[in-house]
């Protein structure tokens, strides 16, 4: 059924408003100009023209996504379609050629005593290196025909647009990650020139158009690989076979590329990856709690510092700050750091086994914040250093038939971050598919209903939070080995908001999706060091966009999935006063 003209009229104004504001925002915040120096594709698209169209695409791409009213699917067709996504690029773009002109005005040093961020830079980047007129015509045009040709994208049927949009992103990702790329191919020898420009640094012609095949040509083959393995598991379900290659298998070219990473992106990527290692592990232990438990603990960081501090104390030599220096080995000293967190753990779950929700997340804020009190206070000073913190920590050392290791460089670092992300997936993996993880999974499911089916949910609470505890720590006494030294002001509310944001980001519940969770959050800001000063901006608008449109994370838990879909059915269910669909699992079933 298609949609009313003026309800298209509305939804198109709004959407080309909401894009018109975040492109001014993103204008004054000083994003657009602080991107403007790194190519995509040759000299002519650099990020920052990106930032200014990116706005209108989403918003058209959005504005024109079927609706479904009162159970009836309302869509658009090709030409409804295209004259929606203009009006919102032609909206957007016209509201930037307003600032623009407002700026020209009343002048930009009266501007500038308002928003820094409005320099003759900025504006030669909006009217993309041209005169006023002639470049904010452009803009108009562009962002008005990148309205239409999303909104086109968007009403194409899955099968052709999912591969459009891969192709575009490995474009983006390519020139993005130029520096990472280009290492790794003369590591391993092979020419580059066809591929990024050496005179304005992003992607040649040939090369975007080679990056955009490859990308559609991925997404198609996953597509076709992804029907067959299904029709394969429904045949050989009907038959009680078993599928033809174990999931096991298909780890062995990962585990390859895992070990080959270092020799091939070199000393300083390498110490981004071992960065990324330990967020992995604070989002594998924080995975247990929230994705597994359904706990909201916003206090997580307290169990990163424990771990950081207890290495330090247990590592430490004479002259490290602390009246404590047994100077035992690293490798000696973490079974005792992660006994140290389970106990930080128990004492700080057992106050609030009977919270749910708001209270609990409220009160886990408030332990992270005594953590970081205690450690900067005098009584402990003696201790933890106090506001000085720990110095000399040693690093970890090994020695293989006459090599020395020193595991603070950050390749071997890699290498230890590694073990230990591998160490916390399997044991989550494994807590996940035991009885242990089924009675997690009715807690956060219905906590009463559990309860009065047996589960002892005290006894399963405390465990949740001794096991993110124990692995929480181990990312705290990484980072601890690799900086050399701790300060209090290492350990802030945000490292909990950043280990939430990755869960969220990848997946509650999806030990895949943490991985990749980290590498978006965490490996990619180090990779652009445009990006570092805009974080907390960045995590906030990709909480904002997942939790609106991907609920479920980037690769969700299957059963998570369901048990979100399960709800939006009963909410709409609830509106539209029918019956509430049956539950579709029990509570003794595994998790998938």
């Amino acid at each position: 059924m298609t949609m009313a003209r003026s309800e298209l009229r509305r939804r198109a104004v709004r959407a080309g408003l909401l894009a018109a504001v975040a492109i001014v925002y993103l204008c004054l915040v000083g994003m657009v100009q602080a991107f403007s120096t790194r190519n995509i594709v040759g000299g002519n698209l650099p990020l920052s023209r990106i930032l200014l169209l990116l706005p209108s695409a989403v918003a058209a791409s959005l504005a024109v996504r079927p609706r479904v009213r009162g159970g009836v699917t309302m869509e658009l067709n090709m030409g409804e379609a295209a004259g929606a996504g203009a009006s919102i690029g032609l909206i957007a773009g016209a509201a930037v050629a307003v600032g623009i002109g407002i700026v020209n005005l009343i002048g930009q040093e009266a501007v500038r005593g308002v928003f820094n961020a409005v320099t003759s830079a900025l504006m030669l980047t909006l009217t993309l290196q041209r005169s006023t007129v002639v470049g904010t015509a452009i803009l108009v045009a562009l962002s008005t025909a990148t309205g239409a040709l999303f909104a086109l994208a968007g009403v194409l049927a899955p099968r052709l647009r999912r591969p459009i949009v891969t192709g575009l992103t490995v474009v983006l990702l390519m020139g993005m990650l130029q520096s990472v790329v280009r290492v790794m191919l003369v590591q391993l020898g092979l020419a580059t020139q066809w591929l990024y420009s050496v005179t304005f640094g992003g992607l040649t012609y040939l090369g975007a158009v080679a990056s955009f095949a490859a990308g559609m040509a991925a997404a198609r083959l996953w597509a076709l690989r992804r029907e067959a393995a299904a029709a394969d598991a429904a045949e050989r379900a009907e038959a009680g076979g078993r599928p033809r290659i174990p999931r096991a298998m298909l780890l062995v070219p990962v585990g390859f590329v895992l070990l080959a990473l270092p020799a091939l992106l070199g000393t300083f990527l390498s110490a981004v990856l071992g960065q990324v290692g330990i967020f992995v592990l604070m989002g594998l232990g924080l995975n247990i709690v929230v994705g597994y438990a359904g706990l909201l603990d916003l206090g997580y960081v307290a169990f990163f510092a424990v771990g950081a501090y207890a290495t330090g104390v247990l590592t430490a030599a004479v002259n490290s700050g602390s009246s404590l220096h047994p100077g035992l080995p690293f490798l000696l000293a973490v079974p005792i750091v992660v006994l140290i967190a389970v106990a930080a753990g128990l004492l700080i779950g057992g106050p609030v086994l009977r919270l749910r929700g708001d209270y609990l997340a409220i009160v886990t804020l408030g332990f992270g914040e005594i953590a970081r009190v205690l450690v900067t206070s005098d009584w402990l000073k003696s201790f933890l250093g106090g506001a000085q913190g720990l110095i000399a920590i040693p690093a970890p050392t090994m020695s293989v038939g006459g090599l020395h290791i020193d595991f603070r460089n950050p390749q071997p670092f890699y290498y230890l971050a590694l073990g230990f992300c591998l160490l916390a997936a399997f044991v989550s993996w494994r807590l996940a598919n035991s009885r242990v993880g089924r009675a997690w999974n009715a807690m956060r499911e219905d906590e009463q209903v559990a309860e009065a089916m047996g589960v002892s949910t005290v006894r399963y609470k405390l465990l949740a939070f001794a096991c993110g505890a124990a692995i929480g720590s181990l990312g705290g006494a990484l980072f601890a080995v690799q900086i050399g030294s701790l300060a209090p002001s290492s350990f802030v509310f945000f490292i909990s908001i950043q280990s939430l944001a990755i869960i969220i980001l990848g997946g509650m519940g999806s030990i895949p999706g943490v991985i990749v969770g980290a590498l978006v959050l965490v490996g990619l800001p180090g990779f652009l060091t445009e990006f570092a000063e805009y974080q907390p901006l960045i995590y906030g608008a990709v909480l904002v966009a997942i939790m609106l449109y991907r609920p479920e994370g980037l690769i969700p838990n299957v059963r998570r999935t369901r048990e979100l879909h399960e709800e939006e059915v009963e909410q709409d269910a609830w509106l539209e006063g029918v019956p509430e669909p049956a539950p579709s699992m029990t509570l003794g079933e595994a998790v998938e």
